[in-house]
Parts: C-alpha cells; sequence; structure tokens
C-alpha cells in the first residue's frame, strides 16, 4: 500500500490501489453481516456471491502492485528505510485503536497484553497485512535478483508457474482430505503474486479489455452458480473462488491489467491512493462502530443488502478517508514547526 512512486505518477495504478481498498471495505461488510449463514437462494443473495468474489482481489491488488512498483529495488540501506512508514503507521494506529477499544468497547486489558497485542499484530484485527507485508518488504531485494537472474521471458513464466503450482493449485485443487498437489508452501503466495507484478511491468502484456471484463463475469458467477445448484439450502460456500487459489489469481491479474495503463487522472483518486494504508489501519474501528450499530437498530437479515451496503460501506470508507486525510495534516503541521524551528536553531547559532 506504501509503494507510491516519487517520480512520475501513474493514474492507472492509483485507480489499482484506490480499487483495492473499496475492495477490502465492501469484503468486510459480508464478513461483517450474516452472508454466510444465510440460505443462498434468490436474486439477491446471488448478487452478493458475484460481489464477493469480485471483493476477494482487494489484497492481491496490493500484492500486484508491490511487485509492479518495486522489481527494480536493491539491496542498500536506504531501500530498508522504507518500512519505517509502514512501523510508524501501524504503531499510530495501534495506540488509536486501543484508546477505541477501551473507551468504546471497554476492553480494560493490562499495558503488558495491549503491548503483546501490538507485536503479536492482534490489536488491529486486520494487523495480519501488516506482518505479511514486513516480511515480503525484508525479501523484495533478494526475489528482484532471482527475478533478473533469469535472461528469458520464457523463463520467468516458468518462474510464475512454479509458484502457483506450489500456491495457488494446492489452495483450489486439493479438496477435503484428498491432497492431489503438495500444498507445505501454500502460504507463499504474497511471492507469486509479487512475481507477477513485477512481470506486468516488464512485459506490459495486452489484451481485449472487452474479453477480460468478459471473462471476469463469468468468474464472478462461477461460485454463485455453483451455490444455486448444489447448496440451495445451506450458506454460501467459496468452492472456487477460494482466496489466494488460482480462480482468485486469475481474478485478481484480469481487475488489475484492466486498470494498471488506464490514463485518467483524479485528484481524489490520487489521494485515496496516497492515503490507503492508513485507511486499511483505521477501517476496523469504523467497521466495529457502524455495523454494531446499524445490526443493533436496523439490520435484520441479509435481504437487506441492497439498502444498508450503499449506506455502511461509503460511511467505513469516508470515515476512514477522513482519519488517514487528518493524520496526513497533522504530519505536515509537524514538519512545518520543526522546520521553523531548526531554522530559528540555526539563526540564534549564527548571532
Amino acid at each position: 500500500m506504501k509503494d507510491i512512486q516519487k517520480t512520475k505518477r501513474l493514474p492507472g495504478l492509483d485507480i489499482v490501489r484506490s480499487l483495492a481498498i473499496l475492495f477490502v471495505v465492501a469484503q468486510h461488510f459480508n464478513l461483517n453481516t450474516e452472508f454466510r449463514q444465510t440460505v443462498f437462494d434468490g436474486t439477491n443473495l446471488f448478487f452478493q456471491g458475484m460481489c464477493a468474489s469480485i471483493f476477494f482481489v482487494a489484497v492481491p491488488l496490493f500484492l500486484l502492485l508491490t511487485g509492479y512498483l518495486n522489481i527494480n529495488k536493491q539491496l542498500s540501506f536506504g531501500y530498508y528505510k522504507g518500512i519505517v512508514r509502514v512501523l510508524e503507521a501501524y504503531l499510530i494506529y495501534s495506540l488509536l485503536t486501543i484508546a477505541y477499544r477501551y473507551f468504546v468497547n471497554g476492553e480494560h486489558l493490562s499495558v503488558l497484553l495491549w503491548i503483546r497485542q501490538i507485536l503479536n499484530y492482534e490489536v488491529i484485527p486486520y494487523g495480519w497485512y501488516i506482518e505479511m507485508y514486513i516480511c515480503l518488504f525484508l525479501l523484495i531485494p533478494f526475489l528482484n535478483l532471482i527475478y533478473k537472474c533469469l535472461d528469458t521471458q520464457r523463463k520467468k513464466q516458468i518462474l510464475i508457474v512454479t509458484f502457483l503450482a506450489l500456491t495457488a493449485i494446492p489452495i483450489s485443487l486439493n479438496w477435503s482430505a484428498t491432497q492431489l498437489f503438495p500444498a507445505y508452501f501454500t502460504s507463499l503466495y504474497p511471492v507469486s503474486f509479487y512475481f507477477i507484478g513485477a512481470y506486468i511491468h516488464e512485459y506490459k502484456p495486452k489484451f481485449r479489455k472487452l474479453w477480460l471484463c468478459v471473462i471476469l463475469i463469468i468468474l464472478c458467477t462461477v461460485d454463485p452458480v455453483f451455490n444455486s445448484i448444489v447448496h440451495l439450502r445451506e450458506g454460501f460456500v467459496s468452492l472456487f473462488m477460494i482466496r489466494n487459489g488460482l480462480f482468485n489469481t486469475i481474478t485478481a491479474v484480469i481487475v488489475f491489467l484492466l486498470f494498471y495503463d488506464v490514463d485518467f487522472k483524479s485528484k481524489m483518486i490520487t489521494k485515496i491512493s496516497l492515503l490507503s494504508l492508513d485507511m486499511y489501519l483505521c477501517s476496523w474501528i469504523f467497521d466495529n462502530l457502524y455495523y454494531t450499530y446499524f445490526k443493533a437498530h436496523y439490520f435484520e437479515s441479509q435481504q437487506q443488502f441492497f439498502a444498508f451496503f450503499p449506506i455502511i460501506v461509503p460511511l467505513v470508507f469516508f470515515s476512514s478517508f477522513g482519519v488517514a486525510w487528518l493524520r496526513e495534516k497533522v504530519n505536515w503541521g509537524i514538519k512545518k514547526i520543526t522546520s521553523f524551528w531548526d531554522i530559528g536553531k540555526q539563526l540564534t547559532i549564527e548571532k
């Protein structure tokens, strides 16, 4: 989320990143309601199933962006200093989340337990992404060496297919107790997305976007159709569009290819893109606040999707944006004050 180019901004990448953070917030609607416990029947639930399939690509989009933007990073002290911004943001929003959980939710834990939750990336329930990103960040210079050592496009394609065989394919094709593919390295899926992003950066593959849209729609209907036929009296089951599985990977790549080279500039989209990490880290507070309130007073069943999804998701999205924007302004003010202070000290010394 922090892989923002400092030189020439690519508006298409800002669109992808903005879509990714929007999909994160939208996906949490299903997590905070009874979508997966509701009998899957009717047009309403079918549409929600399609939405669930597309929202699943949120994290893969961020990982594809990481590969696209970092493929030329090299092993250096300056590179590793970049992680400070991520850790700073995580610490600030961890303290903000502790304040919310303490004063609003009444969670009166000891200082030691709060510190333990921060170190375990648990104080923010969505903190797992930060832990994963830090690990990937540390590996990036070495992943780049591996990628650049392959001197042909064919070898790089084999590298990607190999990682998909280790990660996405076992997740998708190993059903129940039957293991058709070795599944020991499925947790390496961030590396798979990283190499795909790097490959797109280097070769800029071109496809007709109309056909990409058609394939995307088909992929998003696979699970809803299956659930309509087989699991009509049960909750929604993601059988094909499994998180980080093969279908989910293909869907994420299609969404990326649809938008990454779009030349549409918008100050709002750029700002959302720049603040996406902050928005992610503070979104849990607003998820907890709004969903708790709406479920207690208004939201009764998943059939009310069309009434409450357009209300709650924008509320969480723009509330998170507001807090992220405020933090940016506070940081700007602190830097200005520090700058004036340094100038004053220098003038005093010169006198």
